[in-house]
């Protein structure tokens, strides 16, 4: 009788794609509903024109305002994110808006992953609930 043949077994690497710019806003925007803010997502693509063919500046856009804009409900704080996914880079009227909005108090973040966006804003203490 011959010995069984023992064959390698296959190994399957499981490999998740890295989350898209929708996927972390989607996470962000849950998040904030969650610990006191209104916000939204701010329409800053632009809207294909199909009579044209071509891609035009979405008509109530303005550079470099945050994929995501919004206040906390009670003390009407501003807060801004802008969202970045894969090789996207901050672009220098990105960083702009940013800066002016942290000089006048407002809470600008940048937000590679939800991950990193929610260890940012625990990190400045901002989840805690505050006393009246």
């Amino acid at each position: 009788m011959k010995p069984p043949i023992i064959r390698p077994v296959e190994t399957h690497t499981c490999v998740s794609a890295p989350p898209t710019a929708d996927e972390i806003t989607a996470a962000i925007l849950a998040y904030l509903d969650a610990h006191g803010y209104e916000a939204w997502r701010q329409p800053n693509r632009g809207e294909y024109d199909p009579t044209t063919g071509k891609w035009r500046p979405h008509p109530n856009a303005r550079r470099g305002v945050p994929d995501i804009i919004g206040f906390r409900r009670r003390d009407a704080t501003f807060i801004g994110v802008e969202v970045k996914a894969g090789s996207d880079r901050l672009r220098p009227e990105q960083t702009q808006f940013l800066d002016q909005l942290k000089a006048a108090g407002g809470l600008p973040f940048i937000a590679h992953s939800f991950e990193e966006f929610r260890t940012s804003f625990e990190h400045r203490r901002l989840h805690l609930p505050t006393t009246p």
